[in-house]
């Protein structure tokens, strides 16, 4: 039994699913394009993306992405985005739901 445990468990680690990431960063040039180049590099497919800047300070922006990748994945890109210089913080949540409630509340602000 727990060998069966053990393999459900790692096939649930390694199985691919819905993320949504909520990037907060300064407004520079290419930081999106930095951003979008982690991705790229790590292989995780981009589904949607929706990016601005904050309405009351024009130099602070923030991105929406929803992501296809695994657990493991999302939490490594989490980290990596976090040590650039111009991103403030970076969050995540499992699935596609938080994409659309945090891209109409970023859409309502613009």
């Amino acid at each position: 039994m727990t060998l069966h445990k053990h393999v459900i468990t790692e096939l649930t680690i390694d199985m691919k699913q819905d993320f949504t990431l909520e990037i907060h960063s300064d407004n520079n040039f290419s930081v999106l394009n930095r951003i979008v180049n982690i991705l790229n590099r790590r292989r995780v497919r981009i589904k949607k993306l929706i990016a601005h800047e904050d309405e009351s300070d024009f130099k602070r922006g923030v991105a929406v992405v929803l992501l296809f990748t695994t657990a493991d994945m999302i939490e490594k890109v989490k980290h990596q985005l976090e040590k650039l210089i111009e991103v403030e913080h970076a969050v995540y949540y499992e699935g596609s739901t938080e994409y659309c409630e945090l891209s109409n509340k970023h859409a309502q602000a613009v």
